[in-house]
């Protein structure tokens, strides 16, 4: 049983005040030790703003947006989880291998630079003395061997009066491979191995930094591969808006061991992103640039036929001007004809498209936009509002397809997802081109019917006017076709030339003095706390383990009876008249008998129970000491004749005779102690109780359990009993 008392162990606390002082130093001083063997890192942050060029797209795309959701087939829905798709996927390409390795590779820092300087290292970026340099071609086997082997090279440089030397090792998987140690008396120096051709060059430090080297150092070189390094630095790299409301932004931060080293990664970082933003940008660019070349290769033949055919026709009719018949009838027809004109190049345009559209191949690739932009003022044409939007859409879902594909295998499931929604919205696009051309054929028929009532009134216009009028049509449609095509080259060409930054840090990039790992000021005060508290723990673990007792105060928590006092270890003449005080209080008058029990032998009841007599005897209160104890061989009874001695114990306290002499004994005096044996033994101390008026229990400090005293809350055939604690010491 478990008894808790806050005063007696703040007591305990007092008493070994002296191992707090002790525990918080040793605390302290692991501390110490931890912070100056364990590496600091700190946290780098870059605040970065993703720029959303589709913001630039005519509202044309936002008015389709009704018509995209109204899809069946849940193609709407699938193209609308493409826009969110997007901004996650923006945060994989920052942090994939490939993008990550390029950093790597740039900023060579997949080579480490520690110094050894009383026994702990610290992690060198630019300020390091030296340079080890991999040559390149090797630098590509360390990953084209992956993953089946992990090369990496480890080396020891150290600096001393007469040079330098180098201690290399070979890891290969779990293999490890040293060489021999190379000397050198000056740099640059060369190491051949079978992972590479190493060369060890002086770097070039501010008079500042080389200060730092020119004694002896010791320099500890890992060369590992760069995609390796880049899953090290992809693990401490964390992306991520800064509030759940913001999607156009991101933090992006690292936790590194140098702080130079991370602010030059971060901006590394953001400039490979935005390099490979370039590259896809241009690789859509270059496709329609394909298409507009080679569809301006096939105008240039026709119109070169279109010509021919006119200078033929000049040639057979022998004129050069054709004459009108009817001025009237050839005015009301021009509007007609310029209409014609628009739409005829609007119709071959849109067969164009749709036969690179209808193209299996072409399936995931940019389909050309803006060819139909500002062929007409005409605003009926519906092709912005049609088509477009879906086109757009489709090369939106075909970029974030290549972007993913650089970083992830085509049976990822975001791939999957993009190419499922590409695959769905091709045959919406195909029958919104279907529907296009559709409305462009109803326009021209009506032209052509309007037309041809003009040209009705005509009459009998020679049949050379039709033939100069259709081949002069033809002639200008081409005409159209080709200047816009050439207007959309040159527009390609500007975008080519474009090289606008994707992302961007739109603040400097700063230490995040939170993130600093480990945090000394908090490890300090986990020792102070740890150092207070482990004294305290330990002792509160003795305490509450502690079955024994040893005070006052613990055992009246444990007991429900009056306490009398404490006898100390050595004996003390003035706790006797205290207990015997005490016992006189708390007798009746008509209690006269009092037994005196323990639980073992060596308690101390015989001595309590001979001096308490002596005590009262003292006073003038006429008091017999019995010793009933009679399993004892040095025991006797002195109140029982020799008819006892060749009896049982248990026989005589339970005789008729026995009970006589007892009443006789208490007629005759004012007090009667009673010695009994021990609980532990025998019963004798239960049969003596029916003629006791009180029981004193004699505790032993250090000795007694804790369990024992307990029990004796429970105990009913012991009369009126009351707790003395025998032996305390003052320790």
């Amino acid at each position: 049983m478990f008894f808790f008392d806050f005063t007696q162990l703040c007591q305990l606390f007092k008493r070994n005040w002296k191992w707090f002082p002790f525990s918080i130093v040793v605390c302290l001083m692991i501390a110490a030790l931890y912070l100056w063997f364990t590496p600091s890192t700190r946290g780098v942050v870059g605040k970065m703003e993703i720029i959303d060029k589709s913001k630039n797209v005519s509202s044309g795309m936002s008015a389709g947006m009704a018509l995209i959701n109204s899809l069946p087939l849940n193609l709407g829905s699938s193209i609308s989880a493409g826009a969110s798709l997007a901004i996650d996927s923006e945060k994989e390409i920052l942090k994939s291998n490939t993008l990550v390795r390029n950093v790597v590779k740039e900023l060579d820092v997949y080579t480490e630079y520690r110094l050894r300087k009383w026994g702990r290292e610290t992690l060198l970026y630019q300020d390091t003395p030296i340079k080890v340099s991999l040559d390149s071609t090797h630098v590509q086997w360390l990953d084209a061997e992956l993953p089946l082997y992990f090369h990496q090279i480890q080396l020891t440089v150290s600096k001393n009066s007469n040079g330098y030397k180098v201690k290399t090792r070979l890891i290969e998987n779990e293999e490890k491979t040293k060489l021999p140690t190379q000397s050198f008396a000056t740099l640059p120096a060369t190491i051949v191995t079978s992972a590479g051709t190493l060369t060890i060059t002086e770097n070039i430090l501010s008079s500042r930094e080389a200060k730092a080297f020119e004694k002896d150092y010791t320099l500890n070189v890992s060369v590992t591969p760069p995609s390796v390094a880049a899953d090290n630095f992809i693990d401490r790299l964390s992306i991520a808006p800064p509030s759940k409301t913001v999607t156009n932004m991101f933090n992006v931060t690292l936790q590194d061991k140098n702080i130079v080293r991370g602010i030059d990664f971060i901006k590394g970082l953001v400039n490979a992103y935005n390099q490979r933003a370039n590259d896809d940008k241009n690789e859509e660019a270059r496709k329609t640039d394909e298409f507009v070349n080679a569809r301006l290769a096939k105008i240039d033949i026709e119109l070169g036929s279109s010509d021919d055919d006119w200078e033929n026709s000049k040639k057979q009719y022998q004129i050069t001007t054709p004459q009108a018949d009817a001025q009237e009838a050839l005015t009301k027809k021009s509007q007609y004809e310029i209409q014609l004109v628009e739409i005829g190049t609007k119709i071959q345009l849109h067969d164009y498209l749709n036969e690179f559209i209808n193209d299996p191949k072409n399936l995931f690739e940019f389909i050309p936009v803006g060819l139909m932009d500002g062929s007409s003022e005409d605003q009926t044409n519906t092709n912005s509002t049609g088509s477009s939007s879906f086109i757009s859409q489709h090369n939106q879902l075909v970029k974030q397809r290549n972007d993913l594909l650089k970083s992830v295998s085509d049976k990822s499931p975001q791939v999957q997802r993009l190419t499922e929604s590409i695959q769905d919205l091709h045959p919406t696009i195909q029958l919104a081109m279907q529907r296009d051309r559709e409305q462009l054929v109803m326009q021209k028929n009506t032209l052509d019917r309007e037309y041809a009532r003009y040209s009705g009134r005509i009459g009998s216009a020679p049949q050379m006017e039709r033939v100069f009028t259709e081949i002069g049509r033809e002639r200008e449609i081409k005409q159209a076709v080709y200047l816009l095509l050439l207007q959309k080259r040159e527009e390609t060409a500007m975008e080519l030339a474009n090289t606008t930054d994707k992302g961007r840090l739109i603040d400097e990039v700063k230490v995040d003095g939170s993130s600093t790992k480990p945090k000394k000021k908090l490890i300090i005060l986990v020792a102070l706390f740890l150092g207070a508290l482990t004294p305290m723990g330990v002792l509160y673990i003795k305490y509450i383990l502690k079955t024994k007792i040893y005070t006052r105060d613990e055992t009246e928590i444990l007991t429900r009876h009056p306490f009398l006092g404490i006898i100390p270890y050595s004996g003390s003449e003035e706790e006797i008249r205290n207990l015997r005080t005490n016992l006189l209080l708390n007798l009746k008058p008509s209690q006269k008998t009092v037994l005196v029990v323990s639980q073992h032998e060596g308690d101390g009841k015989t001595f309590i129970a001979q001096h308490l007599a002596d005590s009262l005897n003292s006073i003038g209160k006429k008091t017999l000491y019995v010793n009933t104890d009679l399993r004892s061989n040095n025991s006797q009874l002195s109140i029982v004749n020799s008819q006892f001695d060749k009896g049982h114990p248990a026989d005589i306290l339970a005789s008729e005779e026995f009970i006589k002499q007892i009443a006789a004994t208490k007629e005759a005096n004012d007090y009667v102690i009673l010695d009994s044996p021990a609980f532990s033994q025998y019963v004798d101390a239960l049969q003596l109780a029916q003629f006791a008026d009180a029981t004193i229990y004699v505790a032993k400090a250090g000795t007694s359990v804790k369990s024992d005293i307990v029990s004796l809350n429970k105990e009913t055939r012991l009369p009126e009993l009351m707790i003395v604690l025998n032996g305390v010491t003052t320790k």
